[in-house]
């Protein structure tokens, strides 16, 4: 015979509680589904992992769905991983995320970077060209999927003086755009999607328009339909390609004026706030700090991100810094540190940590001894392959 369930007395009002053969409260499917398309990647692909039918939930359309309105802020596990190559060493994967696992398509073969010099990245994208040749064929690689689709510019087609600029970008395909301008704003546009140059684009510029060129090794930032450039220490050039005009920010006041370093190297990084704000990194002798535009337009604000001594453990004020890509889906700046190496600051945690200590050699404004490329997916082609590969079990 059983023995009866053991009762005892609550704390309030003389109340009762059953402690034996308990049970969890009962939480319909639909409304898991509604909890985990407000939760973060970690927590989905857990909640994927539990049973079938929250899985099933989470690889059909009405889930995408839930999904699509996210934007803003920045998520740690978009980030895939880096590849680079250091001086005439052998290009190498500097860490890949274990969530980057699970993907079943081909991967990025780092070797390219033996043969190729990478240009600018952006999602999953890598655009290259082959090294010691002046050509007008580039190459665009997707990280993910191993496809590679070849850029020839054409005669139709405007020079590229600008640093090229990677517009829309689908990770899951080999959909892209790819812009070039010259040194008054001509613009073209390559879609992969019709396989040609667009028409050349005349942009309507300021009166108080820049005339000095971004450094080669200056990445751009696409905010929206904005491409924006940062000229050394003479402003920001705003180019929106959808009205085909071009603004120049002015930079923060004096933010540059305690900054050492080479002449001709860029002394700042553009990024994006985790709300989608121009934001500008500059590595001050004690911090790295973030100034971010106001919604305006109208003023700059400072924060610091991290102090340097957060990095290494010590004080360096007269360490060079030389920025890296940045990685706008997962809030990932790479810098390289004089005497230190390669460092990864998350700005969504303000965390940093050295990624390695061999890439302690700068190299000169103009020419980098250290090319590296970042790895990101969006949120839908991340959970999309990893529930996927789930099914199996």
């Amino acid at each position: 015979m059983s023995s009866p369930k053991r009762r005892r007395v609550g704390p309030c009002h003389g109340t009762t509680t059953t402690t034996a053969d308990s049970q969890p409260p009962f939480i319909p499917a639909d409304l898991l589904v509604e909890i985990l398309a407000r939760s973060d990647t970690r927590t989905i692909v857990r909640g994927a992992a539990t049973f079938k039918p929250i899985r099933r939930a989470i690889l059909g359309p009405a889930f995408h769905r839930l999904l699509a309105p996210r934007a803003g802020g920045f998520d740690r596990a978009l980030l895939l991983g880096a590849s680079c190559v250091f001086q005439e060493g052998r290009p190498r994967d500097i860490f890949f995320q274990e969530q980057r696992r699970p993907f079943s398509f081909e991967t990025f073969d780092s070797e390219l970077l033996s043969f190729y010099e990478p240009m600018v990245s952006r999602g999953c994208l890598i655009v290259i060209h082959r090294r010691g040749q002046i050509s007008a064929e580039v190459r665009v690689v997707n990280s993910l999927t191993g496809h590679v689709t070849r850029v020839k510019r054409t005669g139709s087609a405007a020079a590229a003086i600008y640093p090229r600029t990677l517009l829309a970008v689908g990770d899951a395909g080999p959909s892209f755009q790819l812009l070039v301008a010259d040194k008054n704003l001509v613009t073209s546009i390559f879609s992969s999607e019709h396989g040609k140059w667009g028409d050349k684009v005349q942009t309507k510029l300021q009166p108080n328009f820049i005339r000095t060129i971004p450094n080669r090794l200056s990445p751009p930032l696409v905010l929206g339909a904005t491409v924006h450039w940062l000229c050394k220490e003479k402003g920001i050039i705003a180019l929106d390609v959808s009205t085909a005009r071009a603004m120049v920010i002015e930079l923060p006041p004096k933010c540059f004026s305690q900054v050492s370093g080479p002449k001709g190297m860029d002394k700042g990084l553009l990024a994006s706030s985790a709300d989608g704000r121009l934001s500008l990194l500059v590595a001050e002798p004690r911090v790295v700090s973030m100034w971010t535009l106001s919604a305006a337009a109208a003023s700059w604000s400072r924060q610091v991100v991290i102090h340097r001594q957060a990095i290494i453990g010590r004080e360096a004020p007269g360490c060079v810094v030389r920025f890296l890509p940045f990685g706008e889906r997962s809030g990932t700046v790479m810098l390289q540190m004089e005497g230190v190496g390669l460092v990864e600051i998350d700005l969504g945690s303000r965390e940093a940590r050295v990624l390695s200590d061999k890439f302690k050699n700068i190299g000169s404004p103009y020419y980098s001894k250290l090319e590296l490329c970042l790895h990101e997916t969006d949120f839908l082609t991340l959970v999309g392959s990893i529930t996927k590969n789930m099914k199996r079990f």
